[in-house]
């Protein structure tokens, strides 16, 4: 059977970080009920449309998906589980501050099937989490990590940044910052460490204050001195780099995002979720109003991208398969995309060779170390 993933958007956060540009808003009980009604006939709607399909992967992300009430946690996966056909190794991720959850709560949601946990840390360093606007504070970090893992829960992402500034009070993180926090983290043994370089995205409210010159922003050799130290702090204590911003433990991959990264099929529920599905992208509108006052047709809040062109189809494979440290397989491209990877690419490849961007062995492409440092240009290349 084919493979499925499914992302589903919580889009409720009790309060709002300063760097934070995903579609969330603070939720009523009123409005948390009415959206969970929404969302449950949403994902029936694709009844029909998954047969031939097995879900190999679930990640519920916000928002902040633990500041739900744990019930409505179990009728979302109860409906998925009645409405489509569920591998038995099936991983299910849910996003996790660490300041909205208990044993109690853990325990309920492992009941549920939640094999995975991604825990919002960003920092250990006081002073960075006052900048982000984060509500917990590294001890409820660090003791986050301890219940899940006492709730038996093994398998615990944590999401780190890095490049985040300093406010007129305040210092900006600096690369001690970053590898103290790893430290702290690694010592705790969770399995998987997401790594980003903070972007201030037009809108929020660190973007702003950067406009009125409240904060400045680290310059480009600072933000790759933290890049450098901490994935070689990572890769010292055991943790492998299989794609840019992703280091893990060997075996614990997020089998989720590797379908991003794949051109897999998945499909997202919720206002703002994003899907790839039978050649189509498209997205529901990041408003819930709309999302939940035409629960029963689906088309009204749904905005169809693109119909999948083989050529974009093509430039996907290069830029997302070169996003992971095994590259693409030259081989394989030819064989899906019936083309000549060499040839069609010749220019492309030569020049990228000749300015050490790109490495290629036998039938693998990749990008080297100064690849990755570029890779925006990298991918444009194959446009």
């Amino acid at each position: 059977m084919k493979k499925l993933g499914l992302y589903v958007h919580i889009p409720f956060c009790e309060r709002k970080c300063n760097y934070c540009d995903f579609y969330s808003l603070v939720k009523t009980s009123e409005v948390e009920n009415r959206y969970i009604n929404a969302l449950l006939l949403e994902i029936k709607s694709y009844k029909d449309k998954c047969k031939g399909y097995e879900v190999d992967s679930i990640f519920i992300g916000g928002g902040t998906p633990s500041y739900l009430k744990p019930e409505n946690i179990k009728l979302i996966i109860q409906e998925i589980n009645n409405t489509l056909l569920l591998s038995y190794d099936c991983e299910i991720t849910m996003e996790a501050n660490p300041n909205s959850i208990d044993k109690d709560k853990v325990l309920q949601y492992k009941s549920y099937g939640i094999n995975r946990i991604s825990l919002g840390i960003q920092s250990l360093d006081e002073n960075i989490l006052k900048t982000i606007g984060r509500l917990h504070n590294s001890d409820e970090a660090l003791e986050a990590i301890r219940i899940i893992k006492s709730a038996g829960i093994d398998n615990i992402n944590a999401d780190i940044i890095f490049n985040i500034p300093g406010m007129s009070n305040t210092p900006g993180q600096s690369v001690q910052s970053i590898i103290d926090t790893l430290d702290k983290i690694i010592k705790e043994k969770v399995k998987h460490i997401s790594f980003y370089s903070l972007k201030l995205e037009e809108g929020t409210p660190m973007f702003l204050m950067e406009e009125k010159g409240l904060i400045n922003m680290l310059d480009d050799d600072t933000e790759r001195a933290m890049y450098y130290a901490g994935r070689e702090f990572m890769e010292n204590n055991g943790y492998y780099q299989y794609e840019i911003s992703n280091f893990c433990i060997p075996g614990f991959e997020c089998k989720h995002n590797i379908k991003y990264w794949t051109g897999a099929a998945y499909i997202g529920f919720g206002p703002f979720a994003h899907s790839c599905f039978e050649d189509k992208r498209y997205n529901n509108i990041s408003d819930i109003n709309i999302y939940c006052d035409n629960s029963n047709n689906t088309e009204r809040y749904r905005q169809l991208n693109e119909v999948l062109s083989k050529e974009s189809k093509m430039f996907e494979y290069i830029m997302l398969g070169l996003r992971m440290n095994k590259g693409i397989s030259i081989d394989d491209f030819n064989y899906k995309f019936e083309a000549n990877f060499l040839e069609l690419y010749k220019n492309q490849i030569d020049k990228l060779l000749n300015n050490n961007l790109i490495a290629i062995d036998k039938n693998i492409v990749k990008l080297s170390k100064r690849g990755m440092d570029v890779s925006n240009y990298v991918f444009e290349e194959f446009l």
